[in-house]
């Protein structure tokens, strides 16, 4: 029989709502906590360990889980489930995972594809881009000037799970730079004061786009160190587009040149 929770006040409860709520301690433990049975099915499928299962027997009937669960699996009550459950729309699990450490270590061929996000700071923004690399088969996503915990549980809702699916990493600027350059990268970033538009510029050999911040776009170093400045036409009083919407538009494009019809470049 399966350990019961009915009180809020329980270390474990308390101790899953820090992981929730606080980044720091999400480091520092190496866990982070996910809703939701697409997500949980997600994870353990790209790898990812599950510690604990919690559940409300009032919402699923835990046994007819479509994965095999090698862990502790704690029922909740209803009052107690209310209390951690972070989505308005429940499935009546959550799950406590371990963290893993990537590699940047990529196909040795010529058309690899890198998305730089250069201090992306809203989980919803880096959610819905990271759904956008996983429908593109994005190679390796690399977070710069790192802003936002991609264990964030609005993170992983936004997500929908892509972010157990991709290849993401945290690293500096320059090194991020010197591992493009040393592979052969061309580096496009994103500027609103570029003289090129985005469908403009050849896609098809290795490359990495630069997307930057929802207030700052992308930093000095990424202006000065790109092979190229481009951006997006902004044909009404508005001159700037949600970054998601940016780097889904991009991602497309170059989908576009790779699997489609072929582009001048003129």
């Amino acid at each position: 029989m399966s350990k019961r929770i009915t009180s809020a006040s329980n270390k474990e409860i308390k101790y899953l709502n820090k992981l929730l709520i606080k980044s720091s301690f999400r480091k520092k433990e190496r866990k982070f906590v996910v809703e939701g049975k697409r997500e949980i099915i997600m994870a353990v499928e790209n790898g990812f360990k599950i510690l604990k299962l919690y559940y409300n027997p009032n919402i699923i009937d835990v046994n007819k889980f479509s994965i095999e669960i090698d862990c502790d699996i704690i029922e909740l009550s209803d009052y107690v489930y209310s209390k951690i459950s972070y989505r308005k729309s429940t499935e009546g699990l959550i799950a406590v995972y371990s963290m893993r450490d990537y590699l940047l270590k990529l196909d040795n061929t010529n058309d690899n594809l890198a998305l730089v996000l250069d201090g992306i700071e809203k989980p919803g923004n880096l959610g819905a881009i990271l759904r956008t690399c996983d429908a593109i088969n994005v190679s390796v996503i690399i977070l710069t000037n790192h802003k936002c915990d991609i264990f964030n549980p609005n993170v992983i809702r936004s997500s929908l799970g892509a972010v157990f699916s991709k290849l993401i990493i945290t690293m500096r600027s320059d090194d991020a730079y010197t591992f493009f350059k040393k592979n052969n990268y061309s580096i496009f970033s994103t500027s609103s004061k570029a003289e090129k538009m985005y469908d403009k510029v050849n896609f098809e050999k290795s490359c990495a786009i630069v997307v930057g911040s929802e207030k700052k776009g992308i930093s000095d170093f990424w202006k000065e160190k790109c092979c190229e400045l481009i951006k997006l036409p902004m044909l009404g009083l508005i001159n700037s587009l949600n970054v998601s919407v940016s780097a889904a538009i991009i991602l497309y494009e170059v989908n576009r040149q790779r699997n489609g019809k072929k582009n001048s470049f003129k």
